[in-house]
């Protein structure tokens, strides 16, 4: 449905409207432009979204003014996936109350989230009722791989496969709390993004995972969860420890994670092996009308 919207416009009408695949060309004409962008940190990107919602673009005389994605993945859980606009106080407004009562009607009615990932964002956020629930932190590797810790006898470490990913999901769905989950066609995505994946296994059993991506010159541990009920027997330690192993193999200049700077297992697992904090840090919001 089209939405005429009459503010501080008198050459006319400003149309508010799902985006639809043929709006993937202007799209990314936009998203290249001068423009204020937020893109999410996701598996899929700005263009991959096309298709889901709620997804709005407002236009005027066919221009695109502003962009915004919230699709909800996992159930329960909608990201801010991309907002972009040359003019970002006037009209993130008017995309994020489109996509508010979207996501309203929606049972289990989700949170809306956003990674406050560059300064003016974060002002926007603040500026739009979002409140900060937390902050992730960035940590690198010093290069020198510590020890190998007691595990289960019988824990193996194996390459990840297709077959694995449901086992994979239901892993991540009970190690994480919902604003941190993956679902499973993120973590299809994640698979065949990734440049080391890895499955822990007892008696053939997967019971926790590691997904990292590279670059020529960075590999980044973009994901680590181990069943609840084998936590706290080194399980984590050991795919860590390979995966470095791996990255010193690939010849990476820098290997990092991040996590959530209030985890503080989180945060003693990676320091253990010999993960610093970098300094760098973003906020997690949350809108508070959907909290």
């Amino acid at each position: 449905m089209e939405e005429p919207l009459r503010q501080n416009n008198p050459a006319g009408k400003i149309v508010l409207r799902p985006v639809t695949a043929s709006d993937l060309s202007g799209l990314s004409t936009f998203f290249k432009s001068p423009i204020k962008i937020q893109h999410h940190l996701d598996w899929r990107t700005s263009l991959e979204w096309v298709g889901y919602q709620p997804y709005y673009i407002l236009l005027k005389h066919n221009e695109i003014l502003a962009a915004m994605a919230t699709p909800v993945d996992p159930d329960g859980v909608a990201w801010i996936r991309v907002f972009g606009s040359p003019l970002p106080e006037r009209l993130f407004p008017i995309l994020l109350e489109k996509c508010l009562h979207d996501l309203e009607v929606i049972e289990p009615r989700p949170v809306l989230a956003a990674l406050g990932l560059q300064e003016w964002f974060v002002q926007l956020l603040e500026q739009n009722t979002f409140t900060q629930r937390q902050k992730i932190v960035v940590l690198g590797w010093d290069f020198s791989l510590r020890p190998a810790r007691p595990i289960p006898p019988e824990l193996s470490i194996r390459p990840m496969t297709a077959a694995d990913l449901p086992t994979v999901a239901t892993v991540d769905r009970m190690a994480f709390k919902p604003l941190w989950q993956n679902s499973l066609d993120a973590l299809i995505l994640a698979f065949h993004k990734a440049s080391i994946a890895t499955v822990a296994c007892i008696n053939e059993q997967v019971i926790g995972y590691q997904i990292s991506t590279s670059t020529p010159i960075n590999t980044h541990l973009a994901r680590l969860a181990v069943h609840p009920s084998l936590q706290r027997k080194n399980i984590g330690y050991e795919l860590v420890r390979n995966m470095q192993t791996a990255s010193l193999n690939m010849n990476s200049w820098q290997v990092t994670v991040n996590t959530q700077g209030d985890n503080e297992a989180s945060l003693a697992l990676y320091r253990s092996l010999g993960f610093t904090e970098t300094g760098e840090t973003f906020p997690v919001f949350v809108h508070a009308r959907i909290d």
